[in-house]
C-alpha cells in the first residue's frame, strides 16, 4: 500500500520531519526568523538584527555626517 504524501511532498510516516527547530541563544521551540542558517526565536532574532542595524548607522554617520 503506498503512503499518502502531504503538501510539502513528504510522506505521512515519515517521523523525521516532526521535530520542531529550536533558537540558537535560548532554545525556545517559538522560532520565528532563520538568519544565517540559524534559528532564533522573536526576542533573540529582534536582538540580532537591532544590534546589526545599529552597528550600520553607525558607520554611516561616521562616513557621510561626521566631517
Amino acid at each position: 500500500m503506498a503512503s499518502k504524501k502531504d503538501a510539502t511532498g513528504t510522506t505521512a510516516s515519515n517521523t523525521d520531519y516532526g521535530e520542531k527547530p529550536k533558537c540558537s541563544i535560548c532554545g525556545s521551540t517559538d522560532v520565528v526568523a532563520k538568519i544565517e542558517g540559524k534559528y532564533y526565536c522573536f526576542r533573540c532574532g529582534s536582538k540580532i538584527v537591532l544590534e546589526h542595524s545599529t552597528k550600520i548607522v553607525r558607520e554611516y554617520v561616521e562616513k557621510y555626517i561626521t566631517e
